[in-house]
């Protein structure tokens, strides 16, 4: 009997072991399975890889003529090196300075941070101006504006060494545009108007943009250059969106009331940096004069521009008295963007039919 017992025993012990091993057998056949068609995708992939990049590395070309995939720029990083750069330092504000060269026998302006001017600004805020601008030309789209042709952040002035200390690398290359005085300029009629247009078009623009009703602030008109016979906006960098503060109150002795006879519409507390600013018994009292921002660009576009493209000498009678009432309009700031517009395109019609 207990023989019988060893004999079923060893029986039972040699049966889990071929079980055991059966199922390891079973498990490592399945994984190899698994890693294989790994592999096979992953050989895959990197064959399609291969196969997509290797196109770039072709006879002739290396891995600094491979452009961005955007088509929308002609430079980036790896390639502002090919501009030939012949004058330097010939402009630029508070933030940058301005370079100009050539590329493939095209002028191009090379705009870069200023290191000249840190007394006015810190570096911190060059730097920031700077992105801002880029920033800002990437979101709009209008004629009225510089075209940007690329850029190249590499790094900022903070983030080098202590004992190597460099300055922020960032460049951005734009159009060339020629300086031009607005009284100097010998135009036709037809040409006064046109440049009209196309300022009251930019200013329609920007009212209506994006971002919001855009103020172009610090405005000068040293910040319009000529490209190609239009007047652009070249500068962004003091661009913004925030219009004129005024106070809400049912007490009209205490309302701060909006140049221009603007209306005082209630602001979004959620975009104040300090929402304890506007708390009262009342809730928030803070508005915004909304349409500021446009009376401002139509007062500096007209003393800068238009002042000078519409005086009547230049026209005859008939358009000498649609001036005189644009004009009118245009002293006291009551005219509305869309108006301006629907006018000159009326005057305009009016000077070339006759």
């Amino acid at each position: 009997m207990v023989a019988k017992l060893l004999i079923f025993t060893s029986l039972l012990q040699l049966t889990f072991v071929l079980d055991s091993t059966f199922i390891r057998k079973n498990i490592r056949r399945e994984a190899n399975s698994a890693l294989n068609e790994i592999k096979r995708e992953n050989l895959t992939e990197i064959s399609e890889d291969v196969e997509t990049y290797s196109q770039f590395l072709q006879s002739g070309i290396t891995k600094n003529d491979i452009l961005l995939p955007d088509n929308r720029y002609t430079f980036n990083c790896t390639n502002f090196h090919k501009i030939d750069l012949y004058r330097y330092n010939v402009g630029g504000g508070r933030s940058k300075t301005v370079d100009i060269g050539t590329f493939q026998g095209q002028m191009v302006v090379v705009k870069r941070i200023s290191t000249i001017k840190r007394k006015v600004i810190g570096d911190n805020y060059r730097e920031l101006l700077f992105m801002k601008e880029i920033l800002l030309r990437e979101q709009l789209e209008h004629p009225g504006l510089i075209n940007m042709m690329g850029f190249c952040v590499r790094h900022l002035y903070k983030e080098s060494y202590k004992k190597i200390q460099l300055r922020s690398d960032i460049s951005a290359v734009y159009e060339y545009g020629e300086e031009f005085n607005i009284t100097d300029l010998i135009l036709t009629t037809d040409e006064r108007l046109s440049h009209a247009l196309d300022l009251a078009n930019l200013l329609l623009y920007l009212h209506n943009s994006p971002l919001g009703s855009l103020v172009i602030g610090d405005f000068h008109k040293n910040h319009f250059l000529m490209v190609n016979n239009k007047i652009k906006l070249i500068d962004l960098d003091y661009m913004h969106n925030i219009e004129y503060p005024c106070v809400l109150s049912q007490n009209r002795t205490l309302n701060k009331k909006c140049p221009y006879q603007l209306t005082c519409h209630k602001i979004n507390t959620r975009e104040l940096a300090s929402p304890s600013s506007c708390n009262n018994e009342n809730g928030c009292n803070l508005g915004e004069c909304r349409g500021y921002n446009l009376k401002i660009n139509i007062r500096h576009i007209y003393k800068a521009f238009l002042k000078y493209l519409l005086q009547t000498q230049f026209f005859n009678p008939v358009i000498q008295k649609m001036l005189s009432e644009l004009t009118l309009h245009l002293i006291e700031n009551d005219i509305s963007i869309e108006d301006l517009v629907k006018q000159l395109k009326n005057i305009i019609h009016t000077n070339r039919n006759g």
